[in-house]
């Protein structure tokens, strides 16, 4: 794979990741190069290896020559600029920049070289790799040090790290095996433990911290004030850790060390009932309950969702108390899952980020992106449990009924679609009333021939092969509802003042600037809109799938409900991507309900990028709209 150009290279995965043909254009949106660049690149890839396949439809690999490359080296030069960061943070005593060259099998100028564009990575942490007499090092605070390896680590082993055994390769002399031991005999000593959703987090910052420990770099900022000082069950465990470690390793924590530690467990860790193994219930106050109550009364409320929650409250209170404890201390997160929430859930992301809001003012803290996908975990139960039947397949059963074949196959449907349908039972007396009855789905042991109607024939025995049946046929029809119901929603909410196509923006605020002006312009919204807009962007990125964005304000107070539209072919910068479509909503106070289904139906129709291409090259709204709402 030396042989391609890293942008050659890129146009390799992408037209391998397509699974199907995709045209030059898609490509130069997506790389965000010109049409003739791609071709040019293309022509340079097949001189090398007849590796891509040109057609009028398309670009294609040749899957068994895409075999044959090693991408394993792809992926190494990828993150050669981690390898030197681990390089340089992992290394005891520091590297002679020579030594360090010939180790990375590059040169010293290039290397020097890397360490500028490192560098403007880590100005984000006010750290620096610095060169003084042919040694080099980081440069910058202990803590901050600390947050960076928290964050090459995560980027490395997520999202598909359902363990951290890996940890070992980073820490040289480390068993990180003991390390969690330690850590799980020390909480557990104190009746408390870690909740799995932090299981990772809390590993892989007490392991930075003890492996900083014991190579002499510890806490030299003072992190405690008066108010610290009183010793907590954190504090208590802090000390345990450090006590079993040093009589493996020879490490001398100050008090500073210990509070750092203290800091990473608090909001991680949970009290156990001696008695019952289960949560203590009597951390929380009354008066907390009811301020958790009110923020979700209240979001729910705005939302227009009909949702019980009295069941759930105490637990749901319980991880908010631990957030606020965590918003307060220096610990570093990552969340595994944050993407594919934001992605598949939409709606109820957004739902948290609203209670993220609340939380922030009421409480004065910063929630981070990664504990706003934890309370869209806890948020998403709630949402999907309360659910219509609107949303479910009609299913009509049509059985002989004889020697309980209706029953039997009414008890098996039931069993593993409850969730999905709703079923009304038929007999082959009288199937007549069919006609006129509405379903999405007939099943029915008797051969039917209606025009218009959905008909599976299972065997009396339902077999395996009928539940496949029977599977396929219930998600072909959930698809069929839902794309249904999505574009004749999305279909009402365009204007042809309110669509634009221009290549003359290069950042986020000036579109949003642009798109909320021309929103309040028409009528839409009053001043103040863009605003909110840009508050609510400043929560958590609309941004989805690396290609569109949905902006929107927080407050839904638009005269009526609209989707205002611009596509740039040259693309804009939003946050660390370059997107092609943005969509800005405005949503009418009477239509919070259908918020949900709104941002669920954009993100779902726009999810595939074949279909954001086609999008940026419309040219009105009226071929934008044909492509959007194709069949």
């Amino acid at each position: 794979m030396n042989r391609f150009t890293d942008r050659q290279k890129k146009i390799i995965k992408e037209i391998h990741n397509s699974n199907t043909f995709i045209t030059g254009k898609s490509l130069s949106l997506i790389l965000n190069v010109s049409l003739r660049t791609i071709q040019s690149e293309v022509s340079a890839i097949n001189k090398v290896l007849p590796l891509i396949l040109s057609t009028n439809r398309g670009y294609k690999i040749d899957d068994k020559l895409y075999k044959t490359l090693d991408f394993t080296a792809i992926e190494k030069e990828q993150n050669l600029e981690h390898i030197i960061v681990k390089k340089v943070f992992f290394h005891n005593p520091h590297y002679n920049i020579d030594d360090l060259a010939d180790v990375l099998y590059i040169s010293t100028a290039t290397l020097e070289k890397y360490f500028k564009k490192i560098n403007e990575t880590l100005s984000d942490f006010d750290l620096k790799i610095i060169r003084t007499n042919n040694t080099v090092f980081v440069s910058g605070n202990e803590l901050n040090k600390r947050k960076y390896l928290n964050k090459i680590i995560f980027d490395e082993i997520n999202p598909a790290f359902n363990s951290i055994d890996n940890l070992n390769n980073y820490f040289e002399g480390i068993d990180v095996d003991k390390i969690k031991i330690i850590i799980l005999n020390s909480i557990n000593k104190y009746h408390y433990y870690v909740d799995n959703a932090y299981y990772n987090n809390i590993i892989v910052n007490i392991t930075i911290a003890l492996y900083r420990m014991r190579t002499d770099h510890y806490v030299s900022e003072p992190l405690r004030n008066i108010s610290d000082k009183a010793e907590t069950i954190e504090s208590k465990i802090a000390t345990e850790i450090c006590t079993q470690y040093s009589a493996h390793c020879n490490i001398n924590p100050s008090e500073d060390d210990i509070f750092y530690i203290s800091s990473l467990l608090e909001g991680i860790i949970k009290p156990i009932s001696k008695d019952t193994q289960s949560i203590s219930q009597d951390i929380l106050t009354s008066d907390f309950i009811e301020e958790i109550r009110e923020i979700l009364l209240n979001v729910f409320s705005y939302y227009m969702l009909e949702i019980n929650f009295d069941e759930y409250l105490y637990s749901f209170a319980l991880h908010i108390y631990g957030l606020i404890k965590r918003a307060n201390s220096i610990q570093s997160s990552g969340n595994d899952f944050l993407n594919n929430i934001k992605k598949n859930c939409p709606f109820i992301y957004d739902v948290s980020v609203s209670i993220a809001q609340k939380l922030n003012k009421k409480y004065n803290i910063s929630i981070a992106d990664s504990e706003i996908g934890y309370i869209s975990i806890h948020i998403g139960y709630l949402i999907e449990s309360s659910n219509s039947d609107s949303d479910k397949v009609s299913v009509l059963l049509l059985c002989h009924d004889y020697h309980d074949i209706n029953s039997n196959i009414e008890k098996k449907l039931l069993d593993n679609y409850q969730n999905f349908i709703t079923l009304k039972l038929f007999t082959t007396d009288n199937s007549s009333a069919l006609i006129n009855a509405y379903s999405d789905l007939i099943v029915t042991t008797k051969p039917l021939n209606l025009i218009g109607k959905e008909v599976i024939v299972v065997s009396p025995f339902f077999t395996i092969m009928d539940q496949i049946n029977v599977d396929n046929a219930i998600h072909k029809c959930l698809e069929n509802k839902q794309k249904i119901k999505r574009n004749n929603m999305l279909s009402s909410f365009f204007d042809e003042k309110l669509f634009f196509k221009s290549n003359n923006f290069k950042n986020k605020e000036d579109v949003i600037r642009f798109l909320g002006q021309n929103v309040i312009d028409y009528g839409l919204c009053e001043e103040g809109f863009v605003e909110s807009v840009l508050e609510r962007e400043q929560l958590s990125s609309t941004c989805f799938f690396d290609t569109f964005a949905i902006p929107h304000a927080l407050d839904m107070n638009a005269t009526h409900t609209m989707i205002c539209v611009l596509t740039s072919e040259s693309g804009i910068q939003w946050d660390d991507h370059v997107l092609h479509i943005v969509l800005m909503l405005a949503v009418q106070q009477n239509d919070r309900k259908k918020f949900m289904e709104l941002y669920n139906g954009i993100v779902q129709t726009l999810e595939k990028p074949e279909k954001v291409n086609k999008l940026v090259l419309a040219d009105n709204l009226m071929d934008f709209l044909n492509q959007l709402l194709e069949k």
